[in-house]
């Protein structure tokens, strides 16, 4: 028997010697004496010496004694020494996809780890407790901590694994302080991790995997061109596994079939696939089956048919500009793009001297001569580099500037953050202090050769889709899992209320109302909606392409033990003593009560009527 709070121990000690000791000095309680006589004077005769007197055993004595002993234990909190010492298994689930992978004619591994984890905790004595924590990213908690095994099975049977390939660190180091030098640590996985990796040293890892073929699509996309009302479809499709693999690939709307090809791939061995589907579809599924193939998850995916989001353009250049001509042919190669009006146009094209108004969602690229007038035009550089150019902007994206010459450089007054430049010389830079996206290009095309530049395509192609970015909506419609997705909101448009929500499943979940709208990572493959209010701003898929988790080959059974065992665990377990509380607790007032029906009875047994 041990005691979870020692100090009652004292509470047994002292409390029946109190109780002895008022029980001597009750021992001659007050009569009430009828008849005056008594009024003289009383003495009292003491006999000389020491005398013992022996405590008479009354049976209130013993329901006092009663009454302070049950107290005592139950402030003592007794527990029975065997049933306190229990053990706490931390369990960690490998969360990969690859868990899903099913073997010809066997259960899943994750099927595998289940029952696996089911037999351990059928081998745990009475009253242990376990945590649950998945593997991700970031790692979470699947139950607990220390909760009962019977809640951690429920938890365990909901489980379902789908992450693409990640650490394992931060689940064992995440696993290494809920044990706390007292627990278990398991770690069940598919494949045994490197000898290298930092393993906590109480952790024994149990692999259940095998090697197996699988073919995946790794890739895939849908692009849409409005001037022919066509979609086309690419597709990547691998065989991971050791032996070669005929693979058939479907494309379905509905009940509808799109498309179907034969692909033959060898050993480690990908190919491409490209197919024209007709506009208006909205919705697609492809899949790619074969004979061997182990993993379901990366054979289907699902595409949302891609909007068109067009460009509203404005030259106001003027006729005799020399940038005039070369901005017109950069213009007439890039799709989904019109000319409008400036009061329309999302992006403006113009001279360097007229600046544009302060406006959300434009656009504008100034084409120097900054000052046009003839005697600055005469002062202007004319520099052949070398260049600085920050090309974490998207706008430099393939940019190089090889042999280019910023022909009729001048001065730069404008507060403007530099995107190429050349010494202090600004030759692209951002301007400052407006809502408008404004860049300013420093130069004279009629004394630069950027026209002639591969650049200067390239350039305005990044400008138009830098502009494209800015427009209002989902910028794609087709990602991955845990790929970054952000659009923007329409500032003017209040039409939804501050209800902005993102719904997958049946399942709603809020999101922070921001000019630029951040997702977060989404970890479930399937078409999401994002709502403003009961207004649906727009519809993407996410699928799962990991060539790391369809890569089943290099999967492998295996045990490693713990290097360090822990102690057991002295784990504080109320639930199964509450009842022997709740019984002291009755036992002290039926004492009590009985005590005082004893008392009451003695005292009217001794009260002499008047």
């Amino acid at each position: 028997m041990t005691f979870a709070n020692p100090w009652g121990l004292l509470g047994l000690l002292a409390l029946p010697a109190i109780v002895i000791l008022h029980l001597y000095y009750r021992r001659f309680p007050p009569l009430l004496i009828g008849g005056l006589h008594l009024w003289g004077v009383q003495t009292q005769v003491r006999q000389a010496g020491r005398r013992r007197e022996r405590l008479p055993i009354t049976a209130s004595l013993l329901l006092e004694l009663l009454a302070a002993a049950v107290l005592s234990l139950v402030i003592a909190q007794p527990h029975l020494a065997e049933s306190r010492h229990v053990e706490h298994l931390v369990v960690v689930l490998d969360n990969s996809a690859s868990m899903q992978a099913r073997p010809p004619g066997k259960n899943s591994f994750r099927d595998a780890a289940v029952e696996e984890i089911t037999k351990r905790f059928q081998n745990l004595s009475a009253g242990s407790v376990a945590t649950l924590v998945v593997t991700s990213r970031r790692p979470e908690l699947l139950a607990g901590p220390t909760v009962p095994l019977s809640k951690a099975k429920a938890a365990l049977e909901a489980w379902h694994p789908g992450a693409v390939a990640h650490d394992f660190e931060p689940a064992w180091d995440l696993a290494s302080q809920l044990a706390q030098d007292s627990g278990r640590i398991l770690f069940v996985t598919n494949h045994l991790p490197p000898k290298q990796s930092p393993t906590p040293k109480a952790m024994e890892i149990v692999s259940l995997g095998r090697p197996l073929e699988n073919t995946a699509i790794t890739a895939a996309r849908w692009s849409f061109d409005p001037k022919t009302n066509q979609g086309r479809i690419f597709l990547r499709i691998a065989n991971f596994g050791k032996q070669p693999a005929d693979v058939r690939v479907r494309g379905r709307h509905g009940d509808q079939q799109l498309f179907e090809k034969m692909l033959a791939l060898n050993a480690g061995a990908d190919a491409a696939l490209e197919t024209d589907v007709r506009g208006g579809l909205g919705e697609m599924t492809v899949e790619a089956s074969s004979a061997a193939d182990g993993l379901e998850i990366d054979n289907r995916v699902t595409l949302i048919e891609p909007k068109v989001r067009t460009v509203t353009i404005a030259l106001t250049l003027p006729a005799d500009h020399a940038a005039l001509r070369p901005v017109r042919r950069a213009l007439a190669g890039i799709a989904e793009t019109q000319m409008g009006s400036p009061a329309d146009a999302q992006l403006m094209i113009g001279a360097a001297n007229a600046l544009p108004p302060s406006k959300a969602g434009l656009t504008w690229l100034g084409i120097g001569p900054i000052d046009p007038s003839e005697a600055a035009r005469k002062k202007a550089k004319d520099i052949i580099g070398p260049y600085l150019l920050e090309k974490r902007h998207p706008l430099l994206d393939g940019i190089v500037l090889g042999g280019v010459v910023f022909g009729g450089a001048q001065a730069v007054s404008l507060e403007a953050t530099p995107l190429v430049s050349a010494g202090q010389q600004l030759l692209l830079c951002r301007l400052s202090g407006t809502q408008t996206a404004a860049y300013l290009l420093n130069l004279d095309f009629a004394r630069s050769n950027l026209a002639e530049s591969p650049d200067w395509p390239i350039l305005v192609k990044n400008l138009v889709e830098v502009c494209r970015d800015g427009l209002p909506g989902l910028k794609r419609w087709n990602y991955r899992l845990n790929e970054q997705i952000a659009f923007r909101l329409n500032v003017d448009d209040h039409s939804g209320g501050d209800r902005l929500t993102l719904t997958f499943g049946g399942k709603t979940q809020p999101l922070a109302r921001a000019p630029v709208v951040e997702i977060p990572p989404l970890q479930e493959a399937g078409i999401y909606e994002v709502r403003d209010g009961d207004r649906s701003i727009g519809r993407f898929a996410v699928n799962f392409h990991d060539p790391i988790e369809s890569d089943l080959s290099t999967l492998g059974p295996g045990v490693r033990d713990a290097v360090s065992t822990p102690a057991p665990l002295s784990y504080q377990l109320d639930d199964p003593f509450s009842w022997l509380i709740a019984v002291g607790i009755v036992l002290i007032l039926v004492a009590v009560l009985a005590d005082w029906f004893v008392l009451d009875r003695t005292a009217r047994a001794r009260r002499v009527p008047q």
